[in-house]
């Protein structure tokens, strides 16, 4: 077969067209409590509550309701909210319950509190639920902010004060996914633009800008925040481990893995908060310029999805439509289903690889190929 026979046979569809057909088959396992089937943590194959899964789909399901007006993705969309507002998963009223990792915490860091923020800020305008955006602003104003060192801390499900968050990915995307909630809330954006006032000093680059994994406030501020609260001890295992970990193999795979993580968290904070002075920082500029996508596809570490998550940050940084969509094809061709229209993955849960397309939500009604 020739190759002009080939692209004949490429189907071309819009982005909103691939978010409808891929929820379309979402329905057939979301579950009579409105939740999702659950996956485990790919990095360390541990297994999760619904949470994450039923919190991607509460975007996914909001937005092509949105796009189409079919009443079948307002009530699943609807069964998805109801359920991230039960009981269940926010047991003592704190924070969400979304692992049962021995000898970790419940609450997954701030990560495992980012997609369930992200959802019901998404989802509650569209929705018209107030009370989903008020429970999404309930649950970020749980986690204590230190405006002086620019970091949240974690929060158990039972509310006990855990310390700060010390993986950087963990703490942007707390950021980026409240960030919604910054045009309800003074109390949200101005704890935001603290954050983003601090991230610079925050951040550590390797000499080729890849962004280490851990935060790494200076020396000085790290001291100053120990002496007021010893809870704070952690922050000084950073600097005390800052070295070996410069020289390890192993942790630099991994911030190769995480990069599109970040960078997918930045651009989603740059669409929300785009006069920032941030965007402008040469330690920003050199992280999000510095690595290609095709450069951090081990799913072993980081993001599952690459080249979605570079196609973001294109698009909030650059706005190039052409490399926009490669990157998106380039996720596309390696996994989508082209009968379920949901990504799968040979590595991971298809349960987490299906959920998220909720990336795409933020982007606009691009052309992409998902032809064989």
């Amino acid at each position: 077969m020739s190759e002009g026979e080939l692209d004949d046979e490429a189907e071309t569809i819009t982005i909103y067209e691939l978010l409808e057909r891929s929820a379309e088959s979402a329905l057939e396992f979301q579950r009579a409590d409105g939740s999702f089937p659950p996956g485990r943590n790919y990095t360390y194959d541990e297994p999760e509550t619904p949470v994450r899964t039923t919190s991607h789909w509460t975007v996914t399901l909001s937005e092509v309701y949105d796009i189409t007006g079919k009443e079948k993705y307002r009530e699943a969309a609807e069964a998805a909210v109801e359920y991230l507002l039960g009981d269940e998963v926010r047991p003592h009223g704190y924070t969400y319950y979304c692992r049962d990792a021995s000898g970790k915490d419940h609450c997954n860091g701030l990560i495992g509190q980012a997609y369930p923020i992200r959802a019901l800020a998404y989802a509650g305008p569209i929705l018209e639920r107030r009370d989903a955006i008020e429970t999404a602003e309930e649950v970020f104003t749980v986690h204590p902010f230190d405006a002086e060192l620019g970091l949240w801390e974690r929060v158990e499900i039972d509310g006990e004060k855990l310390s700060f968050d010390r993986t950087l990915n963990h703490q942007i995307l707390f950021a980026a996914g409240s960030s919604k909630l910054a045009s309800e809330s003074d109390i949200v954006a101005d704890r935001i633009t603290s954050f983003l006032d601090r991230l610079p000093a925050n951040m550590e680059l390797r000499s080729d800008g890849l962004l280490r994994h851990y935060v790494r406030p200076s020396p000085t501020d790290v001291v100053k925040t120990v002496f007021r609260s010893s809870r704070h001890w952690l922050l000084l295992l950073n600097e005390a481990v800052f070295h070996y970990y410069s020289r390890s193999a192993e942790r630099r795979k991994k911030e190769i893995g995480y990069q599109p993580v970040n960078l997918k968290g930045l651009a989603q904070l740059r669409l929300q908060f785009p006069e920032h002075s941030v965007w402008s920082n040469e330690t920003i500029r050199t992280a999000i310029e510095a690595f290609d996508a095709n450069e951090c596809t081990d799913v072993s570490y980081g993001s599952t999805t690459p080249g979605m998550s570079f196609s973001l940050a294109e698009y909030a940084f650059s706005a190039d439509p052409d490399r926009i969509t490669s990157l998106i094809e380039m996720d596309l061709d390696d996994q989508l289903d082209h009968e379920s229209y949901l990504l799968t993955s040979d590595t991971v849960s298809d349960f987490d690889q299906s959920a998220s397309i909720s990336l795409l939500v933020e982007l606009p009604e691009y052309d992409v190929c998902v032809g064989p």
